[in-house]
């Protein structure tokens, strides 16, 4: 089996970043070309093209057409707008990520519906918006995160949550080590899959 994590960041001209977090699963085409395939798409679509409902649409069908059929990749796209504080998401059958209220000092999983892409040429994706206030936070994962065990059984939720609570007052880059660091040694530096943590702090 082939299989491999990618995230990738993009800015349009009014200052909007696009974050996409992937997952390839399955057989067929190494999984660095099934991504090479993805980052060049993301890169020639045009700026009307930009909302992540459409952004999936349009992968999927890229993918849809020129990846094996027993290969699938799940993709978490968002667009942040940091003159309003506005983050707009769709998921293409990816992992739950989190948003943390500041305000509230509560996570909250987001998460929205999405076949995989490459199941269906006509498949369309929700898209949902959050307003990020000053201290706020996006948590995005791959489950190689969500799948880390200890002594052959998988860390819960809460617990992931715990160790970025402990973190998270830190600037995002250095909190994100701090967190992989933890979850490197909690496994006896053997990572069992591939470990994508991204933080989004405003």
């Amino acid at each position: 089996m082939n299989g491999g994590d990618y995230y990738h960041f993009v800015t349009d001209p009014s200052g909007n970043i696009g974050i996409a977090i992937a997952d390839v699963i399955g057989k067929g085409i190494p999984a660095a070309l099934a991504m090479s395939m993805i980052k060049y798409s993301l890169d020639s679509f045009p700026d009307a093209l930009q909302t992540p409902s459409i952004i999936l649409e349009n992968l999927n069908r890229v993918v849809e057409r020129n990846v094996h059929s027993s290969m699938f990749i799940t993709m978490f796209y968002g667009l942040f707008h940091p003159s309003t504080g506005l983050f707009q998401f769709s998921s293409a059958g990816h992992e739950p990520g989190f948003y943390y209220s500041a305000e509230n000092d509560k996570f909250h999983e987001i998460k929205t519906n999405g076949l995989l892409l490459g199941v269906s040429n006509s498949a369309i994706y929700e898209q949902c918006d959050i307003e990020m206030k000053i201290g706020d936070m996006v948590i995005l994962l791959t489950d190689g995160v969500t799948e880390c065990r200890v002594n052959d059984q998988f860390i819960e939720t809460n617990e992931i949550l715990d160790v970025i609570r402990k973190y998270m007052h830190l600037p995002a880059q250095e909190a994100v080590e701090l967190v992989y660091r933890h979850f490197e040694r909690l496994q006896g530096f053997h990572l069992r899959d591939d470990f994508t943590l991204i933080f989004m702090k405003k």
